[in-house]
Formats: structure tokens, sequence, C-alpha cells
């Protein structure tokens, strides 16, 4: 038994070692490795998990600028009202970026994740955000509380609607867009188009 909890107490040590968007990295390659192997849709959720992490570090600094959060990405507008300054901004921080790698991650891995690995893959995530101290009931996306898990919920989802829309066919339908235009051109004709 003491053995038992002088190895949990390493680990959590060990664990303390590293930032808590490193853990959400290694577990979204954890997800990738459970994944079917599709290089550009991963290279693309990388970028969004990135952005994403980014946004809830910036929106707690005084001098960053977010990327995402409160402007407009290829057309996409991502309202953003504000928060009111959080007492521990580190705390803030770490649980803004939890919920919100906590819900992309679910929103990326979990929907057409392959059935022989989906319990594996929901078990990483949930396991990270327990691991964390975290409640994976909180669904909110209304921070205007000044909860930085109900913020992390909302700049998930809105990284979904602007997903939806970019021109990736990521539900398997093809764009209406340019990109999607030249797509098909491409494919019917051989060649790059103009």
């Amino acid at each position: 038994y003491t053995a038992v909890i002088a190895l949990l107490m390493a680990f959590q040590s060990l664990h303390a070692q590293y930032s808590v968007a490193h853990d959400w990295n290694e577990t979204q390659l954890n997800c990738i490795r459970n994944y079917f192997a599709k290089p550009t849709v991963h290279a693309r959720n990388l970028f969004h998990a990135s952005v994403v992490m980014y946004d809830m570090w910036a929106v707690y600094d005084q001098s960053a600028s977010t990327y995402f959060l409160g402007k407009t990405v290829g057309g996409y507008a991502c309202t953003f009202d504000g928060i009111p300054p959080a007492p521990d901004v580190e705390a803030a921080r770490r649980k803004a970026i939890s919920y919100a790698m906590y819900r992309f991650l679910w929103n990326r891995y979990t929907i057409f994740a392959p059935p022989a690995k989906l319990a594996t893959i929901q078990a990483l995530l949930n396991n990270q955000l327990t691991l964390l101290g975290y409640d994976s009931s909180i669904t909110s996306t209304d921070y205007s509380d000044g909860d930085p898990a109900k913020l992390g919920n909302y700049i998930a989802a809105k990284m979904e609607e602007f997903a939806l829309g970019d021109g990736s066919r990521r539900l398997g339908r093809r764009s209406a867009g340019p990109v999607g235009k030249n797509i098909v051109a491409l494919s019917q004709h051989g060649e790059r188009p103009a």
C-alpha cells in the first residue's frame, strides 16, 4: 500500500513538471495513434488545437491578442464579450485550456472514431480531464459568469462551427467554395486548376 502511494506521488511530481498544454498535446497525440491514418486531417486538428489553447492562454493576458476568439477568421466571426479578471490567472488558464481541449478533442476524435478504438479514445480524454481534477459534466458555454470551464467549452464549440464551414469537407460533403471547385476540377480533368 505504501509503495502504491509513493508511486502515485512520484507520478504526480513528474506530471507537475509539464504544462497543461503539453499534457493535452500528448493526449491528442494518443488520440491520433488510435484513430485512422489521415495526415491532412490530423495536421488541421493540430493547428486548431493550437489556436484553441493559445487563445485560452491569451485571453488571460493583458498584453496578448487572441487569434480566433473575438476575431473574424476565414469569414467566420467568433464573438466574444470579454471576461472578468480572474483571481488566479494560472488556475483559470489551466481550467480554460483543459475544458477547451477536452471538448475539442472529443468532437474531433470520437465522432468518426474506428468502432474498435472508440472506447480507448473516450477513456484517454476522460482520464486526462479527471487527472487534472475537472468534471466533464460542466457543459455550458455561457461564460458570462467568468467560469473558465464554460469559456473553454465556448471556444471549442465555436471552433467546431468554424470547422464545419471552412471547406474541409469534414462531414464528407463537397464544399461549395473555391477549394471544393478546385478539387473537383482536378479530379475531372487530371490537371491542376488555373
